[in-house]
Parts: structure tokens; C-alpha cells; sequence
């Protein structure tokens, strides 16, 4: 089916030449409007696949207007702009558009935006249907029948968390006649774990009395729109909206999405998940969440129909509530240690797009964990049983981009002396992890863009092509928007790549992390029962760690080395926000790992009046093999008279 596309642009000239060029490649273009009104009043005559957008229009309202507008029906959009003002450029960019072109464009530029604009909307439509069929399905196994109300609402919560990243959600039932409310909150504790937080939780948590709760649940007026709140928007809905404060003070939120649905001429229930990130609500959702109301509409009314809804949501006596149980380490994620709130969107987002061919770009500050996320995409996506491939594109020169990705027969060339299977041959029927994606070369990546378009490759020196079933996973520690603005990332490729964007949260935001990090790589490095004290680990936790997880491990490793005791008392590195690594300041002098290491073997042996192996030894004051011990002494040159000299 060719695509239909609207041009919403104000010089008529360049709609013109557009319309023109657009119709001799073969596309339908719906229309041509000048302002946001004509162009709206063409939607509703024909609603088109693609719009065309320009920033500036005639009348008061902007194409970023429009783009809103667009964003709530679903539809994708181009901007076309000739203003590079970096304010309403970001601007701009907060309404998610599918390409931008900066004015004058070439005929070709616009046939490549609306290609990748076609392909990313497909995958994201995709993914949409894929949301809402996992949340119909999860609420389709809730038990209705003889269940109580609290249950209930606990399996909705569930239902939704497989697809939707929130850690508060606020279920609330008004009474159109009596204006009387209904709440209930569910608090995520962990994966498919939550604790239900009623109007005596809420006084715990909030320190209000419970006749000033009541007032605020009494008062609260649930919202009657579809709609995201995050900065402003959600600064402004605190200020008019006590409940809303109370929640977002209480669990410390920063973005919000409420859903509101007419269950009968006298209920509206609404739906409110919060989060403590931001960003993290697509407009996407608000079209799976509308979707579904026809389903939580059916599951409302049986409950009020048989009376399970009691008088009061929060009216459930608080000697049966669970207390707030610790969060446990997801067993699904075992190999990826965390169990905070911003991990666990993380797992979240693993679960949604690992059993789907969509590309995933991994993006996260460098020691992040960027290949762990890739191989727990590779290993829930049904893939497993075919390889995960891993390339390093910071590695590869560029004249040999096609040898190590697409292969080449013996002979193909100078140097080609056998026959070489490329990594996405390799990678057939599994994943291929483009690991630092950004360092790639420009020549690099048309070569791999072309591959990605045609789904399948052709060795050099061979004309057989070679179809391709490759799931694609690249990661990255640049902005990759900042790379294509300065021209060192090409754009098309980025928009084929970004289709499903994870965020790895930095080790700083997630400190609560680190406990249970500590505890893996003490147990990694060590068969002791060592452990830090409560004073380093306090200091740990409120580091900023500049290198992240491959930081904190190195630390770790370190400190069991210099530590002669099981209890790890001293600081054997600076914790300072201003230093980027963990060299130790001795007598004015930087010391590396080798030399630390080194003055610490030394020590021990000094401790042990030499003696290496045996009860007593250095061997085992150590913890190591004693050949270890004595191929660490003669790779470090660590000679005799240094061990009995005088300190």
C-alpha cells in the first residue's frame, strides 16, 4: 500500500514542489494546508499515514501545536524547518517527531525521512498492539468471582506493571451523585510484588493525621483527560491537586500518567501511574491505555454489581495488610544485580521487547552494564538457541567493515587466504550486539544501514545473497542526537536503530543498588566472609562513582586486596566526587593497582617473616593458591632482602 501523506506547510512554493515530488515516487499526498485549522479539517476528511510538518505556520498556532495534536490520534510526522534556533529546536524535539529536515532540503533527504518515518512508526504500531495484547491477556486471567475487591485491584496492578513503568499506582472511584471517592494505591516493591497503600499506610508514610488524609481523599477530584504530567504540567497539577502533592512528596515522583474511564452514568474510574523518573511515559500509552477501558469497564462493574468495592477503599483493617516487604533480586534477572526502582523499569522494558524482531539501542554512561542488557534481551527473546554475536564497532577499521561483518570467499582479495563467515552470518536466527555504536565510522555505517534496509548480505567475492534473520542490539555512552547535529552520525541510522530505546540508569542513580552489589563482587573475588563497614559503606553509597559499576568493582577488588582484616574498616582510595579513578595518594606519590598491590604482597610477607606457605603463611593470609602467591611475587619482583629488610 503506497503511503498517504499530508504537507502541512505555509510557502506554497515549496508545498507545491513537495506535493510533486512526493506523487512522481509513487506517494498519495492526502493534501496541502497552510495553518494548524486547515490542516486538522484535512485530517478529518482523510486521515494520512505521514504529515509533513513545518515549525512556523500562518495564525497563533505553531507546527509544535499541531505536533501535540498528532501525537494524541497517532499520527507520525515529519518537521521541515529553516529555523535552526537551538530553543525551538529542542522544543520541538519534546514532541517526539519522527525526522527532521532543516531547510533547504534535496528531494532525496525527504524520500529517505518518510522511508525511516514509515519504518519506525510500523515498529512502534507494532509494539503498541503488542502492549495492549499482553494487558488484555494478564487481565483476562483475573479471577472476579468470590474474589475480594483488594485482590482484584492487586491483579490489575500486576496486569499492567508487565508493560507499563510505574512504581505507585492509584486506583480511584468517584461517585458522579454523591462526589464521594474511592482510593487505593499500590506501592512496587519488587517484580510482580507491591504493598497495598491504603489511608492508614498513607499516615505512616505522609506524617498527616488521619482526619486531614480523609479531607485530602474527600476533596480530590479525579481528572477527566487522557494526559502525561511531567516538569511544569506536573508542577502545576501538585499546586491544584492535594492527593497528587501527597503522592508525589511521599515517593519522591517526577512524571505521571492518568487514564480516566466512564464505568456508568454515576462512576468514573481513573487510573494513575506514577513514576520516579522522568520521560519515561510515551504518548504511545495513552492509545493502549484508551484501548482498554472497554476491559476495566467490565471488571468495575462486576465488582460494584456483587458489592465487592466496600465502603471505603481504604477501609481495610491494617492488621491484615502485609508490611512493605524488601525488595528481593528478580530471579528472571539474576545475572544483572539491583533490585531498584530504576532497574526495574529497566527489566520491565527487557520483558516487553525481547520477544519481538524490533532493534533495540542500549544507551548508558560507559561501566554501566550495557552487554549484560543485551545478552537478557537475547536470552528471554526465543532466540536463545541461535547465537548472540557481539562486535565492537570502535574496533573496527573501516576497509575491513565488510570482511568482519558480511564475510568474503578465499581469494576475494590481497590477504584473503581462507574463507571467512561474517557476524551476521554468524548471527543468523539470533542477535547481533553492535556494541559502541557511535564510534562507528561514517563509511562503516552506510554499509550497515544498507544491510539493515535489505535484510541480507553477500560475502566479498560472492554473488549469492544471504538472507538475514538478525535481531539487531546496539549500545552507546554518546548522545547520539548530539552526534547526528555535528554530522558524525548519520541520521537515517539513528532512526532505524532508535525504534525501542533503553536507558541504563548511572550507579548514582541508584545508590540503593550498591549493598547488593558489593555483596556479589566480595563474593566474586573472595571465598572470606568479608564485608564493609557501615561507615565505608555509607560513603560508598554517596559517591558519585564517575565510572560506574566497572568503577565500583575495581574499588571493591582492591580494598579486599590491601585489607588484612575480614571487617573493611579503612578507605583504601579516596571516595571524592572531584577524582576519575582510584590511584591512592602515598608521601605526595600516585600509586597504580600493580604498585598498590605490589606494597601490599610485600606487607604480608613482612608479616609473616617471609614464609609463604603453611599455616600462617602470606599464602593464606591472603586467601590465595601458593603458586599464585609466588607467580604474583615474580611478576611484581618482589626480591628477598626488600621482605627482611627493616621498615
Amino acid at each position: 500500500m503506497n503511503l498517504e501523506i499530508l504537507i502541512v506547510e505555509d510557502e506554497f512554493i515549496v508545498a507545491n514542489d513537495l506535493s510533486k515530488t512526493l506523487q512522481k515516487k509513487g506517494y498519495l499526498v492526502t493534501g496541502t494546508a497552510p495553518s494548524v485549522e486547515m490542516a486538522m479539517i484535512s485530517i478529518e476528511k482523510k486521515r494520512p499515514n505521514i504529515v509533513l510538518l513545518d515549525i512556523r505556520l500562518r495564525g497563533k498556532l505553531s507546527g509544535i501545536d499541531l505536533a501535540k495534536k498528532l501525537q494524541k490520534i497517532g499520527i507520525p510526522f515529519i518537521y521541515l524547518s529553516a529555523n535552526s534556533n537551538k530553543t525551538i529546536l529542542d522544543e520541538a524535539k519534546k514532541t517526539k517527531p519522527y525526522g527532521f529536515l532543516v531547510k533547504p532540503f534535496r528531494p532525496k533527504d525527504v524520500l529517505v525521512a518518510l522511508e525511516i518515518a514509515a519504518y519506525h512508526h510500523k515498529h512502534s504500531y507494532d509494539y503498541q498492539h503488542e502492549l495492549q495484547s499482553k494487558i488484555e491477556k494478564e487481565l483476562s486471567l483475573i479471577t472476579l468471582n468470590g474474589t475480594r475487591w483488594e485482590d482484584v485491584f492487586l491483579d490489575v496492578a500486576k496486569a499492567f506493571q508487565v508493560t507499563i513503568p510505574f512504581d505507585y499506582l492509584q486506583i480511584a472511584l468517584r461517585s458522579v451523585n454523591t462526589k464521594e471517592n474511592k482510593i487505593l494505591g499500590f506501592y512496587r516493591t519488587g517484580h510482580k510484588e507491591f504493598q497495598i497503600i491504603g489511608i492508614n499506610e498513607l499516615k505512616n508514610i505522609s506524617n498527616l493525621t488521619k482526619n486531614d488524609l480523609e479531607k485530602v481523599f474527600k476533596e480530590h477530584e479525579s481528572s477527566h483527560t487522557t494526559a502525561i504530567y511531567e516538569n511544569e504540567l506536573l508542577e502545576d497539577l501538585v499546586v491544584k491537586n492535594s492527593l497528587v502533592k501527597l503522592i508525589v512528596d511521599s515517593f519522591h515522583v517526577q512524571s505521571l500518567s492518568e487514564i480516566p474511564i466512564v464505568v456508568d452514568t454515576d462512576h468514573l474510574l481513573t487510573l494513575s501511574f506514577y513514576n520516579k523518573k522522568e520521560k519515561v511515559f510515551a504518548s504511545e500509552l495513552l492509545w493502549v491505555l484508551t484501548n482498554l477501558s472497554n476491559r476495566l469497564r467490565t471488571i468495575v462493574l462486576h465488582l460494584t454489581e456483587f458489592k465487592l468495592i466496600e465502603e471505603n477503599f481504604q477501609a481495610v483493617v491494617p492488621e491484615k495488610r502485609k508490611p512493605i516487604l524488601k525488595k528481593k533480586q528478580s530471579v528472571e534477572f539474576n545475572e544483572i544485580i539491583g533490585k531498584s526502582s530504576a532497574l526495574l523499569n529497566v527489566f520491565e522494558a527487557i520483558k516487553n521487547v525481547a520477544p519481538m524482531r524490533t532493534s533495540v539501542l542500549v544507551m548508558g554512561e560507559s561501566g554501566t552494564g550495557k552487554e549484560l542488557i543485551a545478552k537478557s534481551i537475547h536470552k528471554h527473546s526465543g532466540r536463545d538457541h541461535h547465537p548472540l554475536v557481539t562486535v565492537n564497532c570502535a574496533a573496527i577499521p573501516s576497509d575491513l567493515i565488510e570482511s568482519i561483518l558480511f564475510g568474503h570467499e578465499k581469494g576475494s582479495f590481497t590477504g584473503a587466504t581462507e574463507k571467512r563467515i561474517g557476524k551476521f552470518e554468524q548471527a543468523n536466527g539470533g542477535t547481533l550486539f553492535l556494541d559502541e555504536i557511535g564510534e562507528m565510522s561514517l563509511a562503516s555505517q552506510v554499509k550497515l544501514l544498507r544491510v539493515l534496509q535489505e535484510k541480507e548480505i553477500e560475502k566479498i567475492g560472492s554473488n549469492v545473497t544471504i538472507p538475514l534473520d538478525v535481531r539487531i542490539i546496539a549500545a552507546t555512552n554518546r548522545n547520539l542526537e548530539e552526534e547526528v547535529e555535528a554530522g558524525r552520525f548519520r541520521l537515517d541510522l539513528y532512526y532505524r536503530l532508535h525504534v525501542f530505546p533503553i536507558n541504563i540508569p548511572s550507579l548514582k542513580e541508584r545508590p540503593e543498588d550498591i549493598p547488593l552489589l558489593v555483596d556479589f563482587f566480595i563474593s566474586k573475588f573472595t571465598s572470606k566472609q568479608m564485608r564493609f563497614s557501615s561507615r565505608v559503606l555509607k560513603k560508598m553509597m554517596n559517591y558519585q562513582w564517575p565510572g560506574n559499576i566497572r568503577e565500583l568493582e575495581n574499588y571493591i577488588e582492591r580494598s579486599i586486596l590491601m585489607s588484612p582484616h575480614e571487617i573493611i574498616d579503612d578507605l583504601y582510595a579516596p571516595l571524592t566526587k572531584k577524582i576519575t579513578n582510584f590511584n591512592v595518594i602515598e608521601g605526595g606519590q600516585t600509586l597504580s593497582l600493580e604498585e598498590m598491590e605490589r606494597e601490599f604482597i610485600l606487607k604480608t610477607l613482612k608479616s609473616s617473616h617471609g614464609k609463604i606457605s603453611g599455616k600462617g603463611g602470606a599464602a593464606e593470609l591472603l586467601n590465595l593458591p601458593t603458586s599464585t602467591l609466588n607467580s604474583k611475587i615474580k611478576k611484581l619482583g618482589i626480591r628477598k632482602k626488600e621482605i627482611f629488610s627493616e621498615e
